[in-house]
């Protein structure tokens, strides 16, 4: 089995702008059947912006997103464009609860302004927040 390098952090940021733009996307869709539904039932033509529901709703999406992808092939949209992977480090099969975990200590290392992402050029395995948590990490594949 072909050993991979550790994917860069231009290229990880790189995924997430792209995915990023996926996801508004999906959040766009997500939120206009959310406000038709939301209208056939109460009549109304806009959802609260305090709704919790809706907030939850949309962070299931975006959740949903991510599990989908990483548990299928390892990759989202963007991670396939920027020629990344993820993979559990113990070399299995991923778990859903390491993707979850993967994804609550990612919330944070990217709202503080990507510091639990630039970790890894501190890091001696060279390894961010999150993959640290969920024992994964992102492979960078090379065109063949």
């Amino acid at each position: 089995m072909t050993e991979y390098s550790t994917a860069h952090i231009h290229r990880i940021i790189g995924s997430a702008i792209y995915d990023l733009l996926v996801v508004i996307g999906l959040l766009m869709i997500a939120g206009f059947i959310a406000v038709g539904a939301y209208h056939l039932i109460t009549g109304e033509e806009t959802i609260p912006a305090n709704s919790l529901v809706f907030q939850l709703y949309l962070l299931a999406v975006i959740s949903g997103y991510f599990l989908y992808f990483w548990k299928r092939s390892g990759q989202t949209v963007g991670m396939k464009a920027w020629r990344i992977r993820l993979v559990n480090r113990k070399k299995e099969a991923i778990s859903v609860k390491q993707l979850l975990i993967r994804q609550l200590v990612a919330i944070p290392a990217y709202c503080l302004l990507l510091l639990g992402v630039i970790w890894q050029y501190w890091d001696k395995s060279g390894l961010n927040w999150h993959d640290h948590a969920s024992g994964t990490k992102l492979i960078y594949i090379p065109k063949n």
